[in-house]
Formats: structure tokens, C-alpha cells, sequence
């Protein structure tokens, strides 16, 4: 059977008959009725039952048009995609980050973009952590990069592992935590916090807490790391984040790791839907997102 065939008995089925389909494909009748004796004659089935000019399906007539509509727009959107893969300027892609991903991997990503694809229409869209999978699952955007725990919840989602790491506390050199070891939450929790979010893994860490500590948990919440570190550097708002996020503080000094019983790793993943996975250009995308925390940065090599 070929892609023809599935066009031909698919018109018939619309068309009702052999001699609207032959119009509808621009062939003849004779043509379209000798094509599908022909896989009749193949497939040992009966197709259509034909009457008085008319043409109706069978079972079997019936389940191949079925399922030829999907095929077909399979093949359709297979075409486009690779069209729009081959030229590049043509597509649009929208990318939703969080409050991490949009610090690694999203630069280097754009970067490689530029050379793969230079003229590739880009979209961004700055979520929070939770907000770039809603804005993935709504339609909003094409790829998500985020945190697995915020993940977890969309299990319908394909998943393209990028990087793992230590979430970590940090803190101001003089802040009275520094000097300990092995912080327990009660001990952590008399000093306030500085994250984009209460991710479950701090909270199942930190247990029964009351509302002093309730408050210091959510002391200081922002979208934005910058932010984050300075609140940490002005003030003695202890910082949580995988270790990435305080790599230049942390070796200027400005801020040192804070010692505790936290076990919890940052997994970023590159999300998007069952249906964009399809796509050659999505793909493609994956595969220099990979690259983008896996080899030299291209400015490196600039």
C-alpha cells in the first residue's frame, strides 16, 4: 500500500463516490477505479461496495480511511517541519525559562542558535518555576526548561535530561551559620531565606514548622538570582539554589557555602509536548541544548 492509495480511498470515502474523488485527485476515473482494484486485489479485501455511481465503504474500506487521516497529516507535518528545518529563517520557536535555566542553559543555547540557525525567529518567555509548565502545557510555548521537581506533576511531557546539581545554602562570610556544620532546619529556619521558591524537597526537609519559621521559610522570594544574592550579601537572608547559581560569588568570596543536613539535587530537563517532539527542528534544538552544558562555551572558542 502507498501513500497514494491512502489519498485515493480516503477522497472516495468524502466524495461518495469514484468519479467526484478522480476530480478531486485530478486523474480520471478509469485510472482511480484500476488503482484501487488493483490493492483490492493485493490486500485480498473489499473496499468499497459499489451502486449506481456511488461507492461506499466497507469494514475494511472504512478502517483504512480512518486511518489514513492521520497518516496523512502526519506526512503533512512531517513535510513542513522539514521544510522549515532546511531554511532555518522560516520557523518560529517560543522558549520559556525560569528563574535558573534562564542563567544556564538559555545564553549558550541562544548563541548556538545563532550559528545553526541564524535567522530562526526566537521567542522567550521568563516564567517562574511552575509558571514554564503551565505555559508549555497551555500552548504557550514550544520548548520549557526547568526544574524536575516542578516537573514532576506533568507526566505527559517528554523529557530531555540537560545537567544535574547540588542544591546548596549560602551565605555572607561573617554570618553565624557559617561556622557550623551539619545546619538542621530548626537552625537554619531562625534566619530568613532567600529563593525563587519553596520547592517540595526544602519542604519535606524542613518538616513541622511554626510561624516564625513558616515566615523565614518565604522571608524572601524572587523570580530573579541577582536579586537573591544581593539580598544575601545585604543582609543575613541565608540563599537556596544549585551551586551553578553562586559560582561568581563564591569565588570572589562574597559569599561561602553554609554547611547542613539538606540532601537535594537540581535536575534541569528540556521539556515540550508529545506532538512538538515530532518536529525536526525541536529536536535539533535538544541536541544544541545538550551541547550548550556539555562542551566549550562558544564565546571560549570565540
Amino acid at each position: 500500500m502507498e501513500l497514494r492509495h491512502l489519498e485515493q480511498i480516503l477522497e472516495i470515502c468524502r466524495s461518495g463516490g469514484f468519479s467526484g474523488a478522480a476530480r478531486k485527485l485530478q486523474i480520471s476515473q478509469p485510472t482511480l477505479s484500476k488503482s484501487i482494484a488493483r490493492l483490492e486485489g493485493q490486500l485480498s479485501l473489499k473496499l468499497f461496495e459499489r451502486s449506481s455511481g456511488a461507492a461506499r465503504p466497507t469494514t475494511y474500506g472504512a478502517f483504512v480511511a480512518q486511518r489514513a487521516e492521520t497518516l496523512l497529516q502526519g506526512v503533512a507535518s512531517l513535510s513542513r517541519d522539514l521544510e522549515q528545518l532546511a531554511r532555518g529563517e522560516q520557523g518560529r520557536i517560543r522558549i520559556a525559562a525560569g528563574p535558573a535555566t534562564r542563567l544556564k542553559p538559555l545564553p549558550e543555547l541562544m548563541r548556538r542558535l545563532a550559528v545553526r540557525f541564524p535567522r530562526l525567529h526566537i521567542e522567550t518567555v521568563l516564567e517562574t518555576g511552575l509558571g514554564v509548565m503551565k505555559a508549555l502545557q497551555d500552548g504557550r510555548v514550544d520548548i520549557a526548561f526547568g526544574y524536575s521537581e516542578h516537573a514532576a506533576r506533568y507526566g505527559e511531557l517528554i523529557r530531555k535530561k540537560l545537567f544535574e546539581d547540588a542544591v546548596i545554602l549560602v551565605a555572607r562570610a561573617d554570618h553565624p551559620l557559617v561556622s557550623q556544620t551539619d545546619i538542621t532546619p530548626a537552625e537554619l529556619l531562625r534566619f530568613p531565606l532567600a529563593l525563587p521558591s519553596v520547592l517540595p524537597g526544602l519542604a519535606a526537609w524542613a518538616g513541622e514548622l511554626d510561624r516564625d519559621q513558616q515566615d523565614n521559610l518565604r522571608a524572601f522570594i524572587s523570580d530573579d538570582y541577582s536579586l537573591i544574592i544581593q539580598r544575601t550579601l545585604d543582609t543575613d537572608a541565608v540563599a537556596v539554589g544549585a551551586s551553578f547559581l553562586f559560582e561568581g560569588p563564591l569565588r570572589r568570596g562574597e559569599l561561602v557555602p553554609v554547611s547542613s543536613t539538606l540532601t537535594l539535587n537540581y535536575v534541569c530537563w528540556m521539556l515540550t509536548t508529545a506532538e512538538r517532539w515530532q518536529s525536526p527542528l525541536i529536536k535539533s534544538i535538544a541536541e544544541l541544548a545538550k551541547a550548550s552544558v556539555t562542551e566549550r562555551p562558544l564565546s571560549d572558542a570565540a
